[in-house]
């Protein structure tokens, strides 16, 4: 019995305490963890949903948006060492995704119920007002940090992105593939060609930089390139939102709920790592 539960603790240790502790990044248990962390907290949002009785639909997804930036910013704090331990690992992924998912939820559910008791008329504005006040809170403790000589990062970042989202989009519409040039579906791939372009820009052109994610990281040391993170964003991203259109649009608080998810997915990631790169 003590040899089994020292080989527990040790795996634990080594697959998810060391790699918060530590800033190892990720293997391959923690991330198979963590994927089936998202996929269980998806259901639990839309149960979530159902007792509150709010639908999901492009207004709450635009209302809850701020709070992508909000958690990928609190993230940085960690990063530009503003906290110190314990209270910094609550910054550092993956226990400041929860740390975002309370504050969100926390602040949703406040302004539903204000709405229901008449207190304001429209839960969406003030939520979408918190969010930005959070972020403009946070950025403005990051600012009190002196912005390295790459200030020029997040124009670089963005541009990359808004030219490959602008190619992609160009080709859909000549090819007349309607799904890629919804607003929405627009949006997603930017988030993720700007994630591309982070990682990009980190690794290969300012170089010094090194991905913490097992598939990109396999990927990257295979091509020898973070270029190749373009190519593996829309091979996994172009079919999977095929796919949303296809067979989950008459289910529509899954259907909003998914394609949240993969916004986050893109810019929390791209976002963490442009304001590191310009905080650092």
């Amino acid at each position: 019995m003590k040899n089994l539960e020292f080989d527990i603790g040790s795996f634990i240790n080594r697959y998810y305490i060391d790699p918060i502790l530590y800033g190892d990044g990720y293997n391959i248990v923690n991330t198979l963890t963590y994927a089936l962390i998202l996929g269980i907290s998806l259901f639990a949002i839309l149960k979530l949903m159902a007792i509150l009785k709010v639908n999901i639909d492009e207004r709450l997804v635009f209302a809850t948006s701020p709070y992508i930036l909000l958690g990928a910013s609190l993230r940085v704090v960690e990063d530009v060492k503003i906290l110190t331990p314990p209270l910094s690992y609550m910054f550092i992924t993956p226990l400041v995704y929860f740390l975002a998912f309370f504050i969100t939820a926390g602040l949703l559910i406040t302004f539903i119920v204000m709405e229901r008791k008449g207190i304001i008329k429209d839960y969406a504005k003030p939520f979408f007002a918190a969010g930005v006040a959070g972020i403009v809170l946070i950025l403005g403790i990051l600012s009190t940090k002196e912005a390295n000589a790459w200030w020029w990062v997040p124009i670089v970042i963005f541009s990359l992105a808004f030219t490959f989202t602008g190619i992609v989009y160009l080709i859909a519409r000549h090819f007349k593939l309607e799904f890629l040039t919804m607003p929405l579906n627009v949006a997603i791939l930017f988030a993720h060609m700007f994630d591309a372009s982070s990682t990009f820009t980190a690794i290969d052109i300012i170089t010094g930089f090194a991905e913490k994610h097992v598939v990109p990281l396999f990927f990257i040391g295979f091509t020898n390139t973070a270029f190749v993170m373009y190519a593996l964003k829309l091979a996994v991203f172009i079919p999977v939102i095929y796919i949303i259109e296809k067979y989950f649009y008459d289910d529509k608080q899954m259907y909003y709920m998914l394609k949240f998810a993969l916004l986050v997915l893109g810019f929390g990631p791209g976002i963490r790592n442009t304001l590191e790169l310009t905080f650092i």
